[in-house]
């Protein structure tokens, strides 16, 4: 019999899974989300269950793809009436509070493991949800102490299906690593929608807008409630990062008052090597 996965939270992440899974075939998918209305747009995409009970029941595998403040009380209600044998996995940005939250739930380092898909888009919702999101992209796996490697490697093969790059990552090294490639990123994105908007829609700046501005702050279009989680879950990392991201603002702001042409060759000139030397 074709494996049964359930995914919980059918928005741009989960809508992603159901769609490459679909794609390539072999698998039995339902779908439940917390809210009525998203529910009829993720019904375009996979069978929606009339529970959440009855999404992660006799579920093979149960994909945990609603936000970061829900994964822990999903976790919970999940243990009691899955299978014996069921790989649970979540997408959450922050894996610290995750695996804090899974550490108090008895028994569940025996099903859960801990992901992270560095993908997505800066629209959200199952109506942009894209079959080869995942293709080439990295896919962090934080194991919870206990889980078996049999598990592990069951969420690896499973990944590689959605043509995902699976990564062992300790959480905490995780928390930080991803606090400045992408939740400071957006932080600072939306800082600058905002001081955009401080404008009060002065159409010479509205005019002004090209493809820089257009790139730096289109990762501000995010979802609000996520970001909002993403923030508050990992607040230590990110101010980490905002830190030395003000250290380098505050030399920034020293040189544009002396005018030292030397400092802006150098700053420039590092920026883009770097810049070039992106994976």
């Amino acid at each position: 019999m074709r494996p049964k996965v359930a995914i919980i939270g059918v928005g741009l992440l989960g809508g992603s899974i159901a769609l490459g899974l679909r794609k390539r075939g072999g698998f039995r998918l339902v779908g439940w989300n917390h809210r009525a209305s998203s529910r009829k747009k993720a019904a375009k995409l996979l069978p929606v269950a009339t529970s959440f009970e009855e999404a992660v029941k006799d579920s093979d595998i149960v994909l945990l793809c609603a936000h970061s403040s829900a994964i822990g009380e999903e976790l919970r209600r999940i243990p009691a009436i899955s299978k014996r044998r069921v790989l649970i996995m979540d997408v959450s940005s922050v894996k610290g509070g995750i695996v804090a939250a899974a550490r108090n739930v008895p028994g569940i380092a025996r099903h859960f493991v801990p992901c992270h898909p560095m993908a997505g888009k800066e629209r959200s919702g199952p109506a942009h949800a894209d079959a080869d999101l995942y293709r080439g992209k990295t896919l962090f796996i934080t194991p919870l102490r206990g889980t078996p490697r049999a598990l592990v490697r069951k969420a690896e093969a499973f990944w590689r299906i959605l043509g995902a790059l699976p990564c062992k990552l300790d959480p905490e090294r995780h928390d930080r690593v991803v606090a400045m490639t992408s939740h400071l990123p957006h932080l600072l994105a939306s800082a600058m929608m905002a001081l955009y908007g401080e404008k009060g829609g002065n159409p010479a700046f509205a005019r002004a807008i090209g493809s820089g501005f257009r790139d730096f702050t289109r990762i501000a279009g995010g979802n609000p409630t996520m970001w909002r989680d993403i923030v508050e879950m990992n607040h230590k990392e990110i101010e980490r990062a905002l830190r030395g991201y003000k250290r380098i603002l505050g030399s920034m702001e020293r040189n544009l008052k002396s005018g030292k042409g030397a400092y802006w060759n150098d700053f420039f000139g590092k920026a883009k090597r770097r810049r070039e030397k992106l994976p």
